[in-house]
């Protein structure tokens, strides 16, 4: 399935995605580097092909050829935007391994 990198809103499939198609929920850039299954925070320029040109801005439409929609799995995630009430789980766990690891110390 298909989905906006930074809504999660679920797009129809499609053969090929145009170059400056927006997202019909939040008006991101769908042929952008972070739509792409090439896509990768740790890859240099953020690309996996190293036949790809530096792109500055990844959430930018842009005219790459080997651009490929990547395939996602699973529920819609919460976009970085939205930070309800996930802040305090988190922490909660994190309290839990701090007192796991002091607990593995004790005399």
């Amino acid at each position: 399935m298909r989905r906006c990198f930074q809504c999660g809103a679920e797009l129809p499939p499609r053969e090929k995605v145009p170059f400056k198609e927006l997202c019909p929920n939040c008006e991101a850039f769908l042929h952008c580097c972070k739509n792409c299954r090439l896509y990768s925070s740790n890859a240099h320029n953020h690309c996996l092909s190293s036949t790809t040109e530096y792109v500055s801005d990844v959430e930018h439409g842009n005219y790459c050829d080997e651009f490929e929609f990547r395939e996602v799995e699973g529920p819609k995630t919460p976009s970085s935007g939205d930070k309800s009430k996930s802040a305090r789980p988190s922490q909660s766990k994190s309290m839990s391994a701090r007192q796991k690891f002091n607990n593995l110390f004790k005399d």
